[in-house]
């Protein structure tokens, strides 16, 4: 029997339909132009045959069977999504239906990422081998680590729908702003579309650099075309629809270089050399070296460690207090 729906993708072709090339060459299909972060090298592709894996988000049954409920799910969001961007080129308000779609779509774009879900699943399957070590080693049962084995069994699927479950309520909570711009190439996008950046997280110490949906300044980023992007987030001062300016437009860019994986997405093909430009550490980046040290050659050591271990929790629930929304981390 013939497979149906085996080639699935982690970037929609229908939200890559709009990079589609201004001008198509006669005689080609219409294509989106790649352009690799590894050489920035350019090539045109059509959008239905980019960002595609095998039975990514396919379920496996114990009989064998391919349930793809979670490929229609995500099937379902596209369509809605669909109506969203009709509502945003036409540049009308976005009523509570709408932004409920969009923050859906959003949570599955954040879901579907390829980086972020491969990366989720390495990290658990090391787990699930450490634990199969420490049971063997142990004597005992390998119930638990069986248990972890046999989640991971189709973990991009379970992944994507734990993202939508998780974030698309939180998103629909926060504040959403619309950026345009007129300019030609407009916003890029990749491989990684829809990124979670907190721009103040440079200032913070290693441990609460990685951003997260309830950090004060967490935004969570989308380019809807090459002329819309969204941007979640929790100020409250920002208007629903903002033009940018092109200086603001290349940092926007350059973030999205960034955090994509390994291929971005140009509307024209254009590269922008500032996307990827050498920049200055800012003078108020987190220095580690900051952080007071312990001299295990003192007499006193008990007494230091006493007290850095005061220090640090005072640090600590300082640094949490800044980063985090009130009443989102435990005091």
């Amino acid at each position: 029997m013939t497979k149906t729906h085996k080639r699935q993708h982690t970037v929609p072709r229908s939200y890559l339909s709009s990079w589609i090339e201004p001008y198509t060459p006669p005689g080609q299909t219409s294509a989106i132009h790649l352009i690799s972060k590894d050489d920035k090298a350019v090539k045109r592709k059509a959008p239905e045959k980019t960002f595609t894996e095998n039975d990514r988000y396919t379920v496996h049954l114990k009989d064998g069977t391919r349930d793809l409920a979670v490929e229609n799910y995500l099937g379902s969001i596209e369509s809605d999504f669909q109506g969203v961007l009709r509502a945003v080129r036409e540049r009308l308000p976005l009523g509570r239906l709408h932004r409920a779609k969009l923050a859906t779509f959003t949570a599955a774009m954040l879901g579907r990422s390829k980086p972020h879900g491969d990366h989720m699943l390495n990290q658990l399957q090391s787990w699930q081998e450490r634990l199969a070590e420490m049971e063997q080693s142990m004597g005992a049962k390998p119930s638990t680590s069986q248990d972890l084995a046999a989640y991971l069994k189709d973990y991009p699927a379970k992944y994507v729908v734990l993202t939508i479950e998780t974030a698309a309520p939180i998103l629909f909570s926060m504040n959403l702003t619309i950026f345009t711009t007129d300019e030609a190439s407009g916003f890029i996008t990749s491989d990684n579309p829809a990124v979670m950046f907190n721009p103040e997280a440079y200032k913070f110490p290693a441990q609460y650099q990685s951003p997260g949906l309830m950090q004060a300044d967490v935004e969570v980023r989308l380019p809807l075309t090459p002329r819309h992007l969204a941007i979640y987030s929790h100020r409250t001062d920002l208007a629903p629809t903002i033009p940018l300016s092109r200086e603001y437009l290349d940092e926007v860019n350059r973030t999205a270089w960034h955090l994509a994986d390994q291929f971005v997405v140009s509307k024209t093909g254009e590269i922008n050399p500032f996307w990827f430009s050498e920049r200055a550490r800012p003078e108020d980046a987190w220095n580690p070296d900051d952080a007071p040290d312990i001299d295990p050659t003192s007499a006193d050591l008990a007494e230091q460690i006493s007290a850095q271990f005061e220090h640090a929790k005072a640090f600590h629930d300082g640094w949490r207090r800044r980063v985090y929304l009130p009443g989102s981390t435990p005091e």
